[in-house]
């Protein structure tokens, strides 16, 4: 009796299925990746045609279904069942397409909603089939099994999904059905908006399928075919041409090269942004003059990189430490794609969810290396650029607002001024000229600039011009009938500068600042108005007598810079 074991069951299931799936739900996949994963099947099944169709309730706009049409191959009656399958997988392991996993298709409709319909054509059958699986129906235990069932069609009020644009039915294809779907629900004021969710997935497809959709693939969403979007700007896009003008088409391409790793290349792409786009600095490619490209989306990639598995895109994010120095504003006009096939996996991370992808070790450093000179030299022609067409913008900047505005106002009330007074008009006209050239406006070629420059000069007491010369003067005044015209010299260090970058950082959009860039700015500012009282304090110092020569100067000074600033704070209250 002493020897007896007691009988006990050490036997289980290796899963509990519904709590299993219930886990799987939170996997990571967002609607963009989940939706990709079914555009991936399709084009594994040789689909000309992927349709994506939300339905959307009427009353809180909430998708409660999604339907996924194509034009493949289908899906043969002996395998159906398997597709819903955790783990299965015709193509488990392999590299040459899209998938590899087993998992991708149905953990990616298990994300979004508690049901999903596979109903199939397949190539040379006049035969339908369908399959399915139901999380609340695994729940109370009436689904155990994956059964695959011959059918009569396509659900009729998705019949009209599996068709061409002339109403001919597809000849084999697949329908899947995502339906109790309950993680696209507008979530009040700071939750999640569903037509956010939609923007997100329209800008994903038409950039991760660019290359697909280059080749002749059409993805449709909703009622709307997809056109591509490059990040480099080197693929023919209908839309991305009628924005940026065909002769600007395509971006230049500032470097390629290659890395082999196993036999197999890691293409490292790197472009510059047609210039049309990037005209002037501050306007970040989207507001000013630049507005009308705002569907571009510049604003969002900065320094970001795409990475492209087997040419579909699996990765558009920045990765820390590949730009040279730090990412800036200005690297959103610079693309970066990297491509490599699916048999270098291992080497960028690549998981299951095909949203990731970081180069491991040696092949970061190495890619990294690649970046530096070209990201720096795409970076110098952009700032070179900007210098082109800041002096252009320079040239038409006549009004200096709010400040010239400000001035305005106060010498309604202040003395007149004396200096230059009874000026001949020959002379006045003669000095106008001078001023014009020296602010490099040509009077025949820039005439109507040249007349509106000249009429300020007349009309306003105070006129200030950009203007640029090899002395060491910050500024020159010319005087004429109590009249002044302030030329500001921007090659001299305080204008080049300080005064400048001023000026650019105010011109920008405030989501585009750098707050340590700011406060740097703000540092040297205040330092540099410190400079600019003891320069002028210096300069007093190289009189004998500076109080007897200076001192009424300073005074008056002191009551003009006071009231004009008083004007120019009223416009800012």
């Amino acid at each position: 009796m002493e020897n007896q074991v007691t009988s006990i069951n050490m036997k289980s299931d290796i899963f509990q299925v519904d709590k299993a799936l219930e886990s799987w739900r939170d996997s990571g996949f967002d609607l963009s990746t989940a939706v990709g994963e079914v555009v991936d099947n399709s084009i594994e099944a040789g689909s000309k045609i992927v349709k994506v169709v939300p339905y959307q309730n009427k009353k809180d706009k909430s998708i409660e279904t999604i339907i996924f049409a194509d034009d493949g191959i289908g899906i043969s009656p002996e395998i159906l069942a398997q597709t819903l399958k955790i783990g299965f997988s015709t193509r488990y392991n392999q590299r040459k397409g899209l998938g590899r996993f087993g998992v991708g298709m149905k953990v990616a409709a298990l994300s979004q909603g508690r049901r999903i319909d596979i109903y199939t054509k397949p190539f040379g059958q006049e035969r339908y089939y369908h399959a399915y699986l139901d999380l609340d129906l695994i729940a109370s235990e009436e689904q155990t099994h994956i059964i695959a069932n011959e059918v009569k069609g396509f659900p009729a009020e998705y019949t009209k999904h599996m068709g061409w644009e002339d109403g001919a039915p597809f000849e084999s294809g697949t329908l899947i059905v995502w339906s109790k779907i309950d993680r696209l629900m507008n979530e009040g004021k700071y939750g999640n908006s569903v037509s956010e969710s939609l923007q997100d997935l329209t800008k994903f497809l038409a950039r991760a399928y660019r290359k697909f959709i280059d080749k002749g693939l059409v993805i449709q969403l909703d009622d709307k075919i997809m056109d591509l979007y490059d990040p480099l700007m080197l693929l023919d896009s209908p839309r991305i041409s009628k924005l940026v003008g065909e002769k600007n088409l395509p971006a230049d391409v500032i470097d390629e090269s290659v890395i082999e790793i196993d036999g197999e290349d890691v293409t490292i792409t790197i472009s510059l942004l047609p210039d049309v786009v990037r005209r002037v600095k501050g306007e970040g490619g989207y507001q000013g003059s630049a507005s009308r490209f705002k569907e571009l989306y510049l604003r969002d990639r900065d320094g970001k990189i795409s990475i492209l598995r087997n040419g579909r895109e699996i990765y558009y994010d920045p990765i820390q430490g590949m730009f040279p120095s730090r990412i800036e504003n200005i690297d959103r006009f610079i693309g970066v794609e990297i491509s490599f096939p699916a048999t270098l996996d291992e080497y960028f991370q690549v998981r299951n969810v095909k949203r990731g992808a970081v180069p491991v070790g040696k092949l970061r450093a190495e890619i990294k290396k690649r970046l530096d000179k070209p990201v720096r030299a795409a970076r110098k022609q952009i700032q070179e650029f900007f210098m082109k067409t800041s002096t252009e913008q320079r040239k038409n900047d006549v009004e200096h607002t709010p400040a010239t505005k400000a001035v305005l106002e106060a010498e309604k009330t202040a003395i007149p001024g004396r200096a230059g007074l009874n000026t001949p008009e020959s002379k006045v006209k003669e000095t106008i000229k001078d001023i014009l050239d020296d602010a490099g406006i040509d009077t025949t070629k820039d005439k109507e600039l040249a007349d509106k420059m000249t009429q300020q000069i007349n009309e306003q007491p105070i006129t200030l011009v950009d203007s640029s010369w090899p002395g060491k003067e910050l500024m020159d005044i010319t005087h004429f009938n109590g009249k002044a015209v302030v030329k500001l010299n921007h090659r001299h260090p305080f204008i080049k500068k300080i005064y400048n970058p001023i000026k650019e950082a105010a011109n920008q959009d405030p989501s585009n600042i750098n707050p340590d860039e700011l406060i740097d700015l703000a540092r040297k500012v205040e330092s540099a108005i410190d400079v600019l009282f003891m320069a002028y304090a210096k300069a007093e110092n190289m009189h004998l007598n500076p109080d007897d020569v200076y001192s009424d100067l300073r005074t008056q000074w002191g009551v003009f810079s006071g009231a004009y600033v008083r004007e120019l704070l009223k416009s800012y209250s």
